[in-house]
């Protein structure tokens, strides 16, 4: 009988061909492990059927068909019959021929290979992250749990995970173990990639004097570090402000929006330099203009030192007040007597220099001298009782007005020699004076107390002996420095003219000496008298 041929509408059999395949499949041995590819046959109640070209089909439960949490409705429709799938063996059964296979291994072989491919490639991947665990949280990469450590979540260590549960990240593979099945994932890694990227992009478009705009982020005792992206730049303190502060804290805080310019570019050490008051006016480019000599400014007092007071005008811009104008009547020890720290004063400019920025102020000179009004209170010859202030060697300090003082020289305390004034004179005591000098520019007063004083009685005239004629004359003529010796004896300055003054020019006490009185004096002590 003649054999027929098997026809199918994929390929025609003849029956010796059909005895080779069920042959070549009672010989094929299955054995656990394999992974095989075969097609779906039948999708039952209890797993889905495969022909893997065995004399039995394999059967795939519906718990190894894939590692995705799927109904048993889904799971019934994830595969139907004519569909190819790569299987693994899982049990061979040799009494009954039983073949139990598994997608889900396959499967999750498939996806290591995959995550082993992207470790090794280096490149990112994303996941979602699933829970919180202790030290970190679980995200799935492929069907494969990964963990992230909580140091490699954020570049700043994040305090509060759980804002991170159910969102999708982009992380980087740092760690594969697949005998262990351990992934570690860093999504820190990708941040600073991309930052380094955004940096070197960022130092390119940077060169000094450049304008940019940033953030405070943090202050310091040296200055103040702003964020402008990609990098933070550095204000140092002396680039903060032309004023006078004491911590940076005093001008920016935390969190401030500021504008600054570019000093310095440093890109292999990631450095910007930057400066604030660069954006600012020099105040001492203007301050000819707005504060020329005279002018009568308000400042408040920033610095002592023990030569002056430093007053700050303007931010930026200081001046000095110098001890010695701080008052017309006191003399300061130190600044700290007139004013204080922290004072709002006025003052009048003195001096400028913009070149050498310097700035001489006068507090003084805001007040009416009182020097000035002293001539015409006490013009020479003038009356006056004052307290004694201070006794020297040379002489006694009578005070006229508060904080002036006039000095009473030596050879003014009385007619005769007075080798101790202060055996006579003591501090406090008061004493009457005639005023002989006021000298407003040098701030000196010369006082006369021998002129208030009765005369001495005068010496019995001794017969003048004859003049001697020719070479007798000069046989006999005496030295002359006896004139000079007396004249060194009372001479100290200015007041030494007045020291052979007549007090019987002052009838009393109370009646001023006159000028003529005065000049008299001075001429009969240059011994300009005629001779009688």
């Amino acid at each position: 009988m003649e054999e027929k041929a098997t026809q199918t509408p994929e390929k025609t059999f003849s029956m010796e061909e059909a005895l080779q395949e069920t042959e070549a499949r009672l010989e094929k041995r299955v054995r656990p492990g394999q992974i095989l590819t075969g097609k779906v046959v039948l999708v039952g109640s209890e797993g889905v059927a495969v022909d893997i070209g065995a004399k039995t089909e394999g059967i795939i439960p519906f718990n190894q068909l894939t590692e995705k949490p799927l109904s048993e409705e889904e799971l019934k429709n994830l595969l139907k019959p004519g569909d190819l799938v790569r299987v693994q063996v899982l049990k061979v059964d040799p009494e009954t021929g039983q073949i139990l296979l598994s997608r889900k291994k396959v499967e999750a072989q498939e996806h290591w290979d995959r995550i082993q491919e992207l470790y090794e490639k280096g490149e990112p991947v994303t996941v979602t992250v699933k829970e919180k665990v202790k030290g970190g949280v679980v995200a799935e990469l492929d069907g494969v749990q990964a963990f992230i450590p909580a140091s490699q979540l954020d570049l700043r260590r994040i305090p509060n995970l759980d804002a991170y549960v159910g969102q999708q990240i982009l992380a980087k593979i740092i760690e594969l173990n697949r005998k262990k099945g351990r992934v570690l994932l860093s999504r820190r890694a990708v941040l600073e990639e991309e930052q380094k990227k955004a940096k070197e992009a960022f130092f390119q478009s940077l060169e000094p004097g450049q304008v940019v705009e940033g953030t405070v982020v943090e202050v310091t005792d040296f200055g103040a570090f702003v964020n402008l992206g990609p990098v933070d730049g550095l204000v140092h303190r002396s680039e903060i402000t032309w004023g006078r502060f004491g911590h940076p804290r005093e001008v920016l805080h935390k969190g401030q929006k500021v504008r600054a310019q570019v000093v310095s570019v440093d890109p292999a050490k990631e450095r910007v330099n930057l400066s604030i008051k660069a954006l600012i006016p020099d105040p001492w480019t203007t301050v000819a203009e707005k504060y020329p000599v005279g002018t009568r400014v308000r400042g408040k007092v920033v610095g002592l030192t023990p030569f002056g007071a430093f007053v700050e005008v303007e931010p930026g811009l200081e001046g000095l007040i110098h001890i010695s104008e701080l008052s017309w009547t006191k003399r300061p020890k130190h600044p700290s007597e007139v004013v204080k720290e922290g004072e709002e004063v006025e003052a009048v400019v003195l001096r400028l220099d913009p070149q050498e920025r310097r700035l001489s102020l006068g507090l003084k000179q805001t007040q009416p001298d009182p020097w000035q009004l002293l001539v015409e209170k006490y013009p020479p010859g003038t009356v006056v009782k004052g307290k004694v202030t201070g006794v020297t060697d040379f002489g006694v300090f009578v005070e006229l007005e508060p904080g002036m003082e006039g000095l009473v020289h030596i050879s003014e305390l009385d007619h005769t020699r007075v080798e101790n004034p202060a055996v006579l004179f003591k501090k406090g005591d008061e004493m009457e004076v005639v005023v002989l000098n006021i000298d407003p520019v040098e701030q000196r007063i010369s006082l006369s107390r021998k002129r208030l004083l009765p005369p001495p009685p005068p010496k019995a005239e001794e017969e003048r002996p004859r003049r001697a004629k020719g070479k007798e004359a000069r046989g006999k003529r005496k030295p002359s420095g006896g004139r000079r010796e007396e004249r060194r004896e009372y001479e100290y300055g200015a007041v030494a003219e007045y020291n052979l003054y007549d007090a019987s020019a002052v009838p009393t006490a109370s009646t001023s000496v006159k000028l003529g009185d005065l000049y008299g004096d001075l001429l009969a002590s240059l011994g300009l008298e005629e001779e009688k």
